[in-house]
């Protein structure tokens, strides 16, 4: 688990009633895995931004359906 998906994948743990069985990795889906609504994952990314200080881009936001995802666009806006 790179960096970005385990501070993630952490950040998820901590925000959920009822993390998944099997763990958060890269390939748990955010909406399908985990329940996450839209707004749910925005609220998230801004908290990741905040972490990381970093700005995803608006266009980004359109590609995050798993754990993954989510971290590359966080790698990719230059998390330090």
């Amino acid at each position: 688990m790179t960096g970005s998906v385990a501070a993630v994948a952490d950040l998820l743990s901590r925000h959920l009633d009822e993390p998944p069985a099997a763990g958060i990795t890269a390939a748990t889906r955010l909406e399908d895995d985990l329940g996450l609504n839209s707004a749910q994952v925005v609220d998230l990314l801004s908290e990741l931004e905040d972490r990381f200080g970093c700005v995803v881009e608006d266009d980004d936001l359109d590609t995050l359906e798993r754990v993954g995802d989510l971290a590359a666009v966080i790698d990719r806006a230059g998390a330090r």
